[in-house]
This record gives C-alpha cells, structure tokens and sequence, in this order.
C-alpha cells in the first residue's frame, strides 16, 4: 500500500519538487515497518522538533518534519529514525496493544526496524555518551535485538522494560 500523501502550504512553498519526492522515497521505505498507521497523511514542517505527528479523532494525520537547507545550498533530510520514531506513534493510535510514551515509542520503533534504519541512536531512551556521539551499524543491531528481547520479557511480565534495555545496551557497549 503506497502512502497518500497531501503538502501543508508551507512545505510547499518551501520545498522544490525533488526534495519533496526524496522525503516521500524515505517515507516509503520505513511505512511497511509500520502497518497500524493510516496511509493518508499531510506533511508539514517544523523548525523546532525534528519530527511531530498527530492524528485527529477523525483519523486525520500530520506528521511535521525537520527539512532545511544549509548555507551551503545542500539539502538537510530527517533520519531514518526520526520518521520511523513518528511513524511509531501513528501505529500507536490505531492499535491497543502498543503503550504509548516515548521511550516505549523507542523500544517498538526500535524491535520493528532492521538496524539499517537505525541511523541514530534512540531519541528518549538512555544511551552513554560514546555511542549517541558515534552511532554504529552494531551498535544498531544490539539496540534493535535488545529491543526485541525487552518486549518478549514484557510480554512475559517485565514491567521495566525500557530500564531492561537501558541496563542491557550500557553493559554491552563498555
């Protein structure tokens, strides 16, 4: 199912055609991740976070990015994570089983993705410093087998499962 996609007024008239297709490309590859969310969806930007999103009670949804320009003329993208990170919450309104706040948004987001869209340590979970500085292909792939182990020991009782994966990552990554 490919996504549906409208442009709020700002992005388009702030965002040439190609940067706008390159965002939808990305949009596209992350959305089979995440098949709660609604397909239908307004993109707007904001300057302030590098990614929001929101669904009415009508089921309308926007997700406001972070996309800019540098003085250099190049063009500045969310990452992967950013907009998988978004894309996890949007499942979240649409499905009972999934718990809601950020860091049980990291640790869904986290358990879906393969670790190539792991481009960026998690966003609310605690990371040291050494890999949130320089974020890895394995560090990547502990955070997302971690993840997937948090929520099999949630689902056998585990109330602590964020802490778990806090605790699990810090000590394999010493």
């Amino acid at each position: 199912m490919t996504l549906n996609i409208t442009w709020s007024r700002v992005a388009l008239c702030k965002l040439p055609e190609e940067v706008r297709k390159e965002l939808i490309r990305r949009l596209e590859k992350l959305q089979k991740y995440f098949p709660e969310m609604k397909t239908t969806m307004k993109i707007g930007l904001t300057r302030w976070y590098e990614g929001l999103a929101f669904q009415s009670n009508d089921g309308h949804v926007k997700l406001m990015l972070e996309v800019r320009r540098k003085r250099s003329g190049e063009w500045v993208y969310p990452t992967y994570w950013t907009i998988a990170h978004e894309f996890m919450h949007l499942a979240q309104f649409n499905s009972e089983g999934i718990p809601s706040g950020e860091r049980a948004t990291d640790i869904y987001a986290l358990s879906r993705l393969v670790p190539e869209f792991i481009d960026e340590s998690p966003t609310y979970l605690v990371v040291p410093d050494g890999p949130r500085e320089v974020w890895t292909r394995e560090h990547a792939e502990l955070a997302h087998s971690l993840a997937r182990e948090a929520l099999r020991q949630r689902k056998a009782g585990l109330k602590h499962y964020a802490v778990w994966w806090e605790t699990e990552f810090e000590k394999r990554t010493d």
